[in-house]
């Protein structure tokens, strides 16, 4: 290794000149393949995410504008006004309390990812990276703009993400090692195809189209009633322009008039999401036939996925991660899909993906069992 040029405590292997480009590789090829090992810790983490820069700019701003307004409201409309200010200066600060003081995002992350923390190991290319956090596997395309040079921080999906799956610190690789890697990123533009975990004789596979697998994820939407934000933006825009109506033709309406009719129509284009999802459904199983089960058009890679009693195996077209049943959080089985509770964030397998209904309904079976676990897990 070279000598550490730089006093940065957070990567160690930044250039002294950081504004320019990066220290200049000795490495001269087109494709650069490098493995890595280290150790992410909470404190680690969070040098990463502190920000004393942020805080020494928001708070002052915040107070001052709190003061202001409160002054302004107070005169306005009293005590009342002063209040709605301060508790609005309360929430902003509380915001920034949690999000940019280091260790309060630190504990908040390693509660969603608690694989981060940890031994890591792995494989990374100028187009393609294989990381294990733990016992967690996750593969993904390289891109440039998951690499923090500044921090020395490879974050996925990228690194501005507040809540990572995947963080790598720059001292788990040489200095040589960290340089090389960073020049092949910005030069090598050559994508490579992501090498799929293979499915045990044990698992249950869903494979589907990924255009299918989005329309499927709209559909699983309006089923779970979750509000749909572009309907909204619609009938509050629509809602704006009718409350003009009465006041251009000099008519005196009702003032809840308008607010009503919004909400009205909203819940009606909501209702209509739901009873059209539902009946797709209804007709595409009613029967349980073959044609209704994975449909992949010729040409087009396939989403893979599957899980047994041990694994989780979700992914896109982006990446893959193999993570294991125990940092599953929940499990919801439906009539047409299939929801693990992972970091947070659900994963989807989707009833039309896997082969036949027999293959529907041990996956259920399965997904069931690993429900009653995790609920014994926690009653303990």
């Amino acid at each position: 290794m070279k000598p550490n040029p730089s006093e940065n405590s957070i990567n160690p292997w930044e250039s002294t000149d950081y504004q320019s480009d990066p220290e200049p590789s000795g490495f001269e090829g087109d494709r650069y393949v490098t493995s890595f090992s280290g150790e992410l810790d909470k404190l680690r983490i969070a040098k990463h995410f502190g920000s004393s820069l942020q805080i020494g700019c928001i708070i002052p701003l915040v107070m001052v504008s709190a003061l202001i307004w409160g002054v302004i409201l107070s005169v306005g409309i009293g005590p009342l006004g002063f209040a709605v200010v301060s508790l609005a200066a309360l929430l902003i600060l509380w915001f920034v309390w949690i999000r940019y003081v280091g260790k309060n995002h630190a504990r908040r992350l390693l509660k969603r990812r608690p694989w981060l923390e940890g031994s890591l190991n792995g494989v990374a290319s100028s187009s393609r990276l294989t990381l294990w956090h733990n016992d967690l596997c996750l593969q993904s395309k390289m891109q440039g703009y998951m690499v923090d040079t500044k921090r020395g921080m490879i974050s996925y999906p990228d690194n501005l993400s507040t809540f990572p799956w995947a963080m790598i610190p720059s001292t788990s690789f040489y200095q040589d090692q960290w340089y090389d890697l960073l020049s092949t990123i910005r030069s090598h533009r050559k994508a490579e195809r992501l090498i799929y975990q293979a499915a045990p004789a044990e698992a249950w596979e869903c494979i589907l189209a990924p255009r299918r697998s989005l329309v499927l994820k709209n559909r699983i939407k309006a089923l779970s009633l979750q509000p749909n934000g572009g309907a909204f933006l619609v009938m509050l825009v629509l809602g704006i322009w009718l409350s003009f109506i009465p006041m251009s033709l000099d008519y005196q309406a009702p003032v809840l008039a308008v607010p009503l009719m919004f909400i009205l129509g909203y819940i009606l284009i909501e209702l209509s999401r739901f009873t059209y999802a539902r009946i797709q459904v209804m007709r595409q199983f009613a029967k349980g036939s073959l044609s209704a089960y994975r449909k992949i058009p010729v040409g087009q890679d396939p989403q893979l996925q599957w899980f047994s009693g041990q694994h989780v195996m979700f992914s896109d077209i982006n990446h893959w991660v193999l993570c294991p049943v125990k940092y599953v959080q929940r499990v919801k089985v439906r009539g047409s899909w299939i929801e693990f509770r992972i970091g947070e964030e659900p994963v989807l397998f989707h009833r039309e993906g896997f082969s036949d209904e027999s293959s529907w309904r041990g996956a259920c079976q399965e997904a069931l069992s690993i429900e009653q676990g995790l609920r014994k897990q926690q009653a303990i």
